[in-house]
């Protein structure tokens, strides 16, 4: 964002000479090995169980995809493993110097009740052969809670060897669509983990629907669905189910994008004629335009400090992204490399953009410097979310003709197809994290 206000300062002057002329006349190493990229080794041992008890869940699997999936971490088979300890005293740190694992993560599962369960793990740093922190516990399970515990183990390990925050106990929405009838299609809001696993319905509509967006509290959605008059922008309840209509005008109202601090709706809207910007603020009901162009103006998204909205316009003939800076009101284009570029979205530190480059790629770009990251080499790959962490990208892509949703490293490393989730689905969203 810093880059956005010298491009200000610059073009205000840039305006005032013109005028003048006018009027006068976590820390983190990462091995390379034959020019390719690894992630540290990790030893995750399977949790120990109470004797005779089978649990759908396994815990050190969950762990493993998790951090597989960041690009940051290489789970080693457990087949190679020569112990499988449970407990801080059954450690033999030679064990894990011998497969070459630079993290070790070992629990147990205690069964309490008939539904009742706690679990505790420890996370070793094999090089130092030290305990990272003190053994933990997560008590007050049930069997459900047990794969969201494994992804709250995951987000320990994750930021004690990264410093960043993980991204794993967090939650996707994204739209499903089936022919319940003969060219007859249901539309969904689905919510799920991370991962897609345990996807729930939490909208339908026999109409289309589009552009879920998540408040930052997690409690409400975003979205564009479609009455007898057209696109209309509301939000919804996770918890009461209510709906509240934002946006109905005469036209197109779409791209619903929530402020940081929840007080505020971007979206689109051609009320006016052609689609410009607008804010609408939660508490007062009022509405306020921000772009004003002949152009297509839309997709807007909110820098992590609010001053700033990010958004697609076509006002130069094709798609480039800009950004309103709240406090003068400038427009500065930010991006040049490409003929197209689109649907973007800042990181939690407003240090990168994702967005969709050239119709179907998906890229990210470093917003000091604009050098450009290349995660997808697809034509079709759209809707683009970061993880709450920044360090992973949510996305909509094709696999072997059908939709499917991925997620992929923000260095372009590594990309996970979420197998949980199958089916029509499109235009995911990553919420923030759920603690």
């Amino acid at each position: 964002m810093n880059r956005i206000k010298n491009l200000i300062r610059i073009a205000s002057l840039l305006i005032v000479m013109v005028m003048g002329t006018s009027s006068a006349v976590a820390q983190l190493d990462i091995n390379i090995s034959g020019g390719t990229v690894r992630g540290i080794p990790i030893a995750i041992v399977p949790f120990k169980t109470a004797e005779g008890e089978v649990l759908e869940t396994q815990i050190d699997q969950v762990i493993a995809a998790d951090l597989r999936a960041s690009g940051k971490f290489e789970p080693l088979f457990s087949s190679d493993f020569v112990s499988f300890p449970s407990r801080a005293e059954d450690v033999r740190f030679k064990d894990w110097r011998f497969v070459d694992s630079e993290i070790l993560v070992i629990g147990e599962v205690w069964k309490l009740g008939d539904d009742s369960y706690e679990i505790q793990f420890h996370i070793y740093d094999v090089a130092r052969e030290r305990e990272i922190g003190m053994g933990k516990r997560i008590p007050n399970l049930r069997k459900k809670d047990l794969r969201t515990a494994a992804h709250i183990i995951s987000d320990t390990v994750y930021e004690a060897f990264t410093g960043n925050s993980g991204a794993f106990n967090s939650r996707i929405a994204f739209i499903k669509r089936s022919e319940e009838e003969y060219q007859r299609y249901r539309y969904r809001i689905m919510v799920a983990d991370w991962d897609g696993y345990g996807e729930q319905e939490v909208f339908a509509s026999w109409r289309p629907l589009l552009s879920p967006h998540w408040s930052p509290d997690s409690r409400k959605i975003s979205f564009v669905s479609f009455g007898t008059k057209g696109s209309i922008v509301q939000v919804l309840d996770l918890q009461t189910g209510k709906q509240e209509t934002i946006a109905a005008f005469s036209g197109v109202n779409s791209a619903p994008a929530w402020s940081p601090d929840g007080s505020k709706i971007a979206y689109s809207t051609s009320k006016n004629g052609s689609p410009d910007v607008w804010v609408y603020d939660v508490f007062s009901k009022q509405h306020q335009r921000i772009t004003t162009h002949y152009g297509i103006d839309t997709e807007p998204a909110w820098s992590p400090d609010g001053q700033t909205i990010l958004f697609t316009s076509n006002r130069t003939g094709k798609p480039q992204i800009y950004a309103y800076d709240m406090p003068s009101g400038n427009n500065i284009r930010m991006t040049f490399e490409g003929d197209e570029n689109a649907n973007a979205s800042y990181d939690k530190d407003g240090r990168n953009i994702v967005m969709v480059h050239e119709g179907g790629q998906i890229v990210v770009m470093n917003e000091e410097n604009s050098d450009i990251t290349t995660l997808t080499n697809a034509k079709f790959d759209e809707s683009p979310s970061f993880s709450p962490n920044g360090d992973m990208v949510l996305y909509a892509s094709e696999q072997n003709y059908q939709p499917s949703l991925m997620v992929g490293s923000s260095d372009g490393r590594i990309r996970t197809r979420l197998e949980f989730v199958s089916g029509d689905v499109r235009e995911p969203a990553w919420s923030a994290l759920r603690r």
